[in-house]
């Protein structure tokens, strides 16, 4: 019988996880994710004790293997390797995970960044093309003429009456 490590993981993000185990040769052909967890398997089909998440079935880690899970936890995913399959996935197999996870969780936060900012600056245009349109309005009926220029950045309204 095995005996299983149980690594809690700094990993939070599934989709990160999910990339990170697919740049380590586990593709989604590979990689099964359930949204309650089942039982993983061990050596020669009989069930173990522990559930997982998203798992690698025994027949995708090696000849001879046990399951390889993730159970998502609040405080991340919870690795669940037989040490029979730990040498199989190679020295070091889960600091590359880790570090495959690091390198898209940055990824994604700089996308999530660069999406914040393009959507305060959308944000931003809007309000300014409200209160042109506002200043635009007002004058129009107190009886003005509008005359705009653009200088870069700056916006300038000139208002114009004519008076006879």
């Amino acid at each position: 019988m095995s005996a299983y490590m149980t690594l809690l993981t700094p990993m939070t993000d599934q989709a990160c996880l999910l990339d990170a185990l697919a740049d380590l040769g586990f593709g989604a052909a590979l990689v099964e994710v359930h949204a309650t967890p089942v039982r993983l398997e061990g050596y020669g089909g009989d069930q173990r004790t522990q559930t997982a998440h998203i798992v690698i079935r025994r027949h995708n880690v090696g000849v001879a293997s046990n399951d390889v899970g993730f159970l998502a936890t609040a405080t991340g995913y919870q690795a669940l390797v037989s040490d029979f399959d730990h040498p199989k996935l190679g020295s070091g197999w889960l600091a590359q995970l880790n570090q495959r996870y690091s390198a898209h969780w940055s990824a994604k936060q700089e996308r999530l960044a660069a999406e914040e900012r393009r959507r305060q600056e959308q944000e931003r245009q809007r309000l300014v093309e409200a209160q042109r349109q506002a200043v635009h309005d007002r004058a129009k009926a107190m009886g003005y003429r509008v005359q705009e220029t653009r200088e870069g950045e700056t916006v300038r309204l000139l208002l114009v009456k004519r008076t006879y």
